[in-house]
């Protein structure tokens, strides 16, 4: 705001100054005219004046006022911009927040530990996880896709169409990302089998032609984990797989100084 009232303060006085000098410059040519009657001189400077005032204060106001509309766009294009983005990332909290409600409400808790990105962002945002789950039964990467309405699953693709509210959109293929960070959350782990993950829509999301395998919605994300009862971690591995977890983020920082 400062830099567009100094801004127009700069404008207005040049108008200004261009407007005094101006007269000077009108002055020292009716002197040179020698042929020209000193009333009639008289005349056309103030006419000159005149004029010359005039076209400067029109241009001057001109300029303030597309100065301050230019600012007033921008400032309205600003609002709308961030209004849209907070908003986006309201809902993707929500939604993170229902997929951790979900979980922690049908998974029993002795043989399920859940970290959610709420209760733990620094540790989890530093392996890019939404949420993961440990047990006995495996370590399951759940990742939080924000799509809702119908999805087009294209497995081989890099790209999944999208269709919601009259509009089509492009998915990045959530199979590959969550693949991609089950790997290495398997390399901080430091186990080679047992790391799964699960993608997670919105209960309004349809998929077509079938729901894939690792895909599931915000109500069946639970049901989607424990459909794996063998047993593959000890109880003292998945503590230590926690701790491993939390403590990631302040290994991340030591090795990237």
């Amino acid at each position: 705001m400062n830099r567009w009232i100094l801004a127009c303060f700069l404008i207005v006085c040049s108008g200004l100054a261009n407007a005094l000098a101006m007269p000077d410059i009108a002055a020292a040519e009716d002197l040179n005219g020698h042929s020209l009657s000193a009333a009639h001189q008289e005349n056309q400077l103030v006419e000159a004046e005149v004029t010359q005032y005039a076209v400067s204060d029109f241009t001057v106001l001109n300029l303030v006022a597309l100065c301050f509309v230019t600012y007033l766009a921008w400032t309205v294009g600003r609002y709308v911009f961030l209004r849209k983005r907070d908003a986006d990332k309201a809902a993707a909290d929500r939604l993170k927040w229902q997929v951790y409600q979900s979980l922690t409400t049908s998974l029993d808790a002795k043989n399920y530990t859940i970290l959610s990105r709420h209760l733990y962002p620094n540790q989890l945002d530093a392996l890019s996880l939404d949420c993961v789950v440990l047990s006995p039964f495996g370590v399951f990467v759940v990742v939080v896709a924000e799509q809702s309405g119908l999805v087009v699953v294209e497995t081989d693709s890099q790209v999944w169409p999208c269709r919601h509210k009259n509009k089509t959109h492009y998915l990045a293929n959530p199979l590959t990302a969550a693949a991609q960070r089950a790997s290495t959350l398997a390399g901080v782990l430091n186990t080679p089998f047992g790391v799964r993950w699960v993608v997670v829509f919105p209960d309004d999301a349809e998929f077509s032609p079938t729901r894939p395998t690792d895909c599931c919605k915000v109500s069946e994300v639970s049901l989607d984990i424990l459909r794996y009862t063998r047993c593959q971690f000890s109880h003292e591995q998945v503590r230590l797989f926690e701790q491993a977890v939390l403590s990631y983020s302040e290994l991340h920082k030591r090795l990237s100084a």
